[in-house]
């Protein structure tokens, strides 16, 4: 169901509460004048969406104006992004410099209030492309969760390296306070006691998570594709091993979806006849157009088969029981022998191996979770048990995408 009008008329109520729990976990913001329907469709099912979510670690918040979903911490096991992110620190110096400026502000003040903000902490100010870039994804986040409004013209015109483009912004101040994450460990000032920028895996170690590693658990099978059980401590292992077969299966149905429970882990998987939805989650695995895009995807579910057949299963560096792995060297060759049988793969990718296997790593280690590189003299990708779910159609054929959530979508 889109997030248009026709929330909840004549339909079972069952149904109508998934369906939204599955739209507020994948927006986390709904505000009016652009998401009533919904938000009034939430306002009318708020205690059973508060019950749900909340089994999943989620705090619902419900306003006039304004939804609001707090989700839990990451799990300690969560992966961070290499190096800095600029993307990051320009939304939150964006975020600290929109407290003190009118209601109704050109783009130009905004953005000379951020980079106020940047010099106070010393951050060096360039107004290179990439920095404008990220401070321009900053604030179109900002819109997207309805603190900014765009009145007149698009944020996407600070790009055009203009002191004072012709944008006219509304800053919506009671929303800032519904930015800042909840439960995060604080100073006797107020301060953050971990700045996340300095210190990231002690930010997020220091994050306040649900006691009840049941809960834990099920937050991390409805945001994560697959769940594997090498990444869970006694408590959550035991909780799978005991309870995620009555206990999981019933938060399962409470999104409308099913449980699917393995040695190696599990995962909660989208049923065949609500992939139309597509309100679960952006990812889509594996993808069909004849682009770039198109020849990563299909080079992906290609790997997948032969790291599967051929790779060397467990071993010392592998993150768990079942993972499949190869040293980088034997991928990308086993890469260049595929870029010879594929013609309409992108010409760029085909004479750029090492650029393929990077963008093949960006699609199934840190979007679809089914790879994890290890470093060592040289790197080896080991392959998640889970990608056995994945078969591949004849290699002369891109293959086709399937719409759902995830890599939930397009199992066997």
């Amino acid at each position: 169901m889109s997030l248009s009008g026709g929330w909840g008329q004549g339909e079972d109520e069952e149904e109508v509460v998934w369906q939204l729990a599955r739209v507020l976990k994948t927006r986390a913001w709904l505000v009016g004048g652009r998401d009533d329907a919904v938000i009034e469709a939430v306002y009318r099912h708020r205690s059973a969406l508060r019950e749900v979510l909340a089994a999943v670690g989620c705090v619902l918040v419900v306003e006039p104006d304004l939804v609001r979903v707090y989700n839990p911490a990451p799990p300690l096991s969560a992966r961070l992004p290499e190096g800095d992110s600029p993307k990051g620190v320009w939304f939150w110096l964006t975020v600290s410099a929109l407290e003190s400026l009118p209601v109704k502000v050109r783009l130009g003040q905004v953005a000379a209030a951020a980079r106020a903000a940047a010099a106070e902490i010393e951050l060096s100010v360039t107004q290179s492309r990439a920095e404008l870039a990220a401070l321009a994804a900053g604030l179109r986040r900002l819109c997207a969760c309805g603190v900014l409004e765009e009145l007149e013209g698009r944020v996407e015109a600070l790009l055009d390296g203009e002191d004072d483009p012709p944008v006219l912004l509304r800053v919506h101040h009671t929303r800032l306070l519904c930015v800042l994450p909840r439960d995060v460990p604080v100073d006797e000032w107020g301060q953050w006691a971990i700045d996340p920028a300095e210190d990231p895996a002690g930010w997020l170690a220091g994050l306040v998570r649900p006691v009840d590693a049941g809960i834990r658990v099920c937050a991390m099978l409805v945001d994560q594709a697959v769940v594997h059980a090498c990444d869970l401590g006694e408590d959550e292992l035991q909780w799978l091993s005991d309870k995620v077969a009555t206990d999981g299966a019933a938060v399962a149905r409470s999104f409308g979806l099913a449980l699917e429970h393995r040695l190696e882990g599990a995962a909660f998987v989208m049923p065949q006849e609500t992939y139309e939805e597509q309100v679960m989650g952006p990812f889509r695995f594996p993808g069909r157009s004849r682009s770039s895009a198109g020849t990563v995807r299909h080079a992906a579910l290609l790997l997948i088969d032969v790291l599967s057949a051929e790779g060397e299963r467990g071993g010392t560096g592998a993150p768990g029981p079942g993972w499949c792995g190869a040293p980088k060297s034997w991928v990308v060759g086993r890469l260049g022998e595929m870029a010879g049988r594929h013609a309409w793969w992108s010409k760029d990718l085909r004479s750029d191996l090492p650029r393929l296997a990077e963008d093949v790593r960006q699609v199934l280690e840190p979007e679809a979770d089914l790879l994890r590189v290890v470093g060592g003299y040289e790197d080896w990708w080991w392959l998640s048990p889970a990608g056995a779910r994945w078969t591949v159609l004849p290699e002369e054929q891109p293959v086709p995408a399937v719409p759902g959530t995830g890599v939930r979508e397009a199992g066997r």
